[in-house]
């Protein structure tokens, strides 16, 4: 019996009038990524060391599933209303504060939790389940890491091919986040980010379409259309703007791609943009497997005056050694190393590591997922050239923020 079966009988099994029960729903996410970074073995080393952990800490008489190549399912009975649901969800989350210890790598395990409590309607297994995931899903927008469905209204999973319509009819959003310079307090750059709204009204994260569209094949398309909205916001700002610099993110998947510079090259002359205003995010990933070949592009196209820049930096490779041949012109750091940064000295110590290596070979450091102003307070006693984050701005509509800099 498949896992998704087992869970279903489970589920009907625990049905019972007057004996709440919750599920939850644990994603590892990007471990394709890890995969890249570390080697396959590695990543089902971090798979088992996942189910151990979440086993270790369940009670007795909670049952765990195995409902996908990176997805579990955990069935809490007797459960003392949603309060107790969401700190058993909250305790499962909190497990992957850490990296984990596997052989000579440290990996830092991406997991999102999603919790449904069963209700007096008697929701189906199958809806109480989809809730749950769905829940895990829009948990990546949680500083915690856990979310709970509470009177969600269910809807079908999207599929590969809404995805390709989608794109084919342009059919996607640009939102833009602002990115200030420390010292002058000038917003000198956006990051352009991929957004989508389905016809129903339905928000589809990036968390999921990103690694639908590197699954299927439709990576290259995403990619196309990121870089060709950004530059025509980015040509619109240009003519009173000139220094604001916009940031697109590239799949590490894309990166090594040969035809990619001049993908790049042909956006900016059709939107006729100058490169010094084009920053390029690549993950570290990007240079866990064909290193080579992804130095090669971005040098190409860090000789056009385009800007490279390393997202998550921190996150997901073993080594800095592609920073001896790579001239990168910005590191990113994670916001796992930001988020606590004002409560906990090793993140202290380790990010101003960070920025006094960035500053030593000549490249300006970003902060990203800078949400408090103390926060922000350490960030500008450690010398950070420049934040990202609520703090700063939200990300809003491409063709709000464009009129917002032309009428400044």
């Amino acid at each position: 019996m498949s896992g998704y079966r087992r869970v279903v009988a489970a589920l009907v099994e625990a049905m019972q009038p007057d004996a709440p029960f919750a599920l939850l729903v644990v994603r590892l996410r990007r471990l394709r990524e890890t995969e890249l970074s570390f080697g396959h073995a590695i990543g089902e080393q971090l798979h088992r060391e996942i189910e151990l952990l979440i086993r270790d800490a369940l009670r007795p008489g909670d049952t765990l599933f195995h409902i996908g190549e990176s997805d579990f399912a955990i069935l809490l009975p007797a459960i003392r209303g949603d309060a107790h649901a969401e700190l058993a969800a909250a305790k499962i989350a909190r497990l992957f504060d850490h990296p984990i210890q596997l052989d000579r790598h440290s990996v830092l395990a991406r997991v999102t939790v999603g919790g449904v409590v069963s209700s007096p309607q008697e929701r189906t297994p199958e809806e109480m389940l989809m809730a749950a995931d769905h829940a895990s899903a829009w948990a990546i927008h949680s500083r915690h890491g856990y979310e709970m469905a509470r009177g969600m209204e269910l809807r079908p999973p999207v599929g590969h091919s809404v995805l390709a319509e989608a794109l084919r009819m342009n059919a996607l959003q640009l939102h833009l986040q602002p990115i200030r310079e420390i010292a002058s307090g000038r917003t000198v750059a956006y990051e352009a980010l991929a957004r989508w709204t389905l016809p129903d009204g339905r928000s589809v994260s990036p968390a999921d379409f990103v690694p639908m569209a590197e699954q299927s094949g439709l990576i290259g398309e995403l990619t196309v259309w990121s870089l060709h909205a950004a530059m025509r916001h980015l040509a619109a700002w240009s003519r009173v703007a000139p220094d604001v610099v916009c940031a697109v993110n590239v799949s590490p998947l894309f990166a090594a791609d040969a035809g990619f510079p001049g993908l790049v090259e042909r956006a900016l002359s059709i939107w006729d943009v100058r490169p010094q205003q084009l920053m390029l995010e690549i993950t570290e990933t990007a240079f866990a497997n064909n290193i080579d070949a992804v130095i090669e592009s971005m040098t190409v196209l860090k000789n056009k005056g385009i800007g490279i820049g390393i997202d998550d930096f921190g996150s997901g490779y073993a080594t800095f050694s592609y920073l001896k041949d790579f001239p990168v012109s910005e590191l990113k750091i994670d916001r796992m190393f930001i988020t606590d940064l004002a409560r906990d000295t090793r993140l202290r110590h380790l990010v101003a590591s960070m920025i006094d290596m960035a500053h030593r070979l000549d490249i300006h450091c970003v902060a990203e997922g800078v949400e408090e102003q103390d926060t922000l307070d350490v960030l500008t006693e450690l010398g950070c050239d420049q934040v990202q984050g609520y703090i700063i701005g939200r990300p809003a509509p491409a063709e709000e923020v464009v009129d917002a800099i032309i009428a400044a």
